[in-house]
């Protein structure tokens, strides 16, 4: 079956029907995306699909196994897998939208993690740096490139998490970053200000390099060796230690509660045993 809200057409199988009146609402009345604006003045399809194996079909099995969302921006359409109705949907579809609205503003290929990384920032999905502040490799100073992000992102469940993770930091920096920072020299409060302007160059000029160089004097290498920095900066020892510190604090105090109250039971039981109780002076101890 098929309904259409506005400019969304949602498809879906019966026993889901409702699930996809709700979602082709929330997709037609999307909030505009960092730096692009609204969805575009096109129609959308949005296809529900219910089991793994109607996913892999709808997307060719062209993605990893893990993952629960395809944008195809050039057919304006977008398959989620709804195996397991819960809120995550509505930030998956935000996520996929998101994909939508940057290629219809900028019309030739990017690098993806830039696309995965501004999804992943005009869908909110901040879940992804908590869990970056646990990473070990992260926070030991190992390194990642680009293009290794690049890989990382259509790899095993793992990698991709992380790569996810840092391709949203890197998109973060760039969107903290006014366009007349000289090589991000200014930093601007909120990420539409950042954002706008190079994505503006983006539209207009051939490369991705090229956005850079108009919008942040920098070149693509140097924004590398830049967001490296800031990731250490971050996501370093320090930040790392103090992610963990904190989990351990609470265990520490959920364990000392627990001793505690371990400590009061035995006391109370000792009480009601010793209750009335008296050792005959004249008896020896046995062995």
């Amino acid at each position: 079956m098929s309904v259409t809200v506005g400019r969304v057409t949602a498809v879906a199988w019966p026993p889901q029907q409702a699930l996809a009146v709700e979602l082709a609402r929330a997709a037609d009345a999307a909030e505009p995306f960092p730096g692009v604006g609204p969805l575009p003045d096109r129609p959308i399809r949005l296809i529900l699909a219910p089991s793994r194996a109607v996913f892999d079909s709808l997307t060719r099995r062209r993605l990893p196994g893990w993952s629960e969302g395809a944008a195809f921006p050039e057919r304006g359409v977008v398959v989620l897998l709804s195996d397991r109705p819960t809120l995550r949907l509505a930030g998956a579809l935000r996520h996929e939208l998101a994909h939508l609205a940057l290629r219809a503003r900028v019309r030739h290929s990017l690098p993806l993690w830039f696309e995965e990384g501004y999804a992943s920032l005009a869908a909110g999905e901040w879940d992804r740096l908590d869990a970056l502040q646990l990473n070990w490799q992260v926070a030991r100073g190992a390194r990642f490139d680009l293009d290794e992000l690049d890989r990382a992102l259509r790899g095993d469940r793992p990698d991709a998490t992380t790569a996810y993770a840092l391709a949203t930091t890197a998109v973060l920096l760039l969107a903290r970053w006014s366009a007349a920072g000289g090589g991000g020299g200014n930093v601007v409060a909120g990420g539409d200000r950042g954002l706008a302007p190079f994505i503006e160059h983006l539209a207009r000029d051939p490369t991705f390099d090229a956005a850079l160089r108009d919008t942040y004097h920098i070149t693509e290498d140097d924004f590398e060796i830049r967001w490296q920095q800031d990731v250490a900066t971050r996501y370093g020892w320090l930040g790392w230690a103090g992610a963990v510190g904190l989990v351990w604090a609470i265990l520490g105090l959920t364990m000392i509660w627990l001793v505690r109250l371990r400590r009061r039971r035995d006391r109370a039981r000792r009480a009601l045993l010793d209750e009335g109780w008296t050792v005959p002076s004249e008896d020896d101890p046995t062995a």
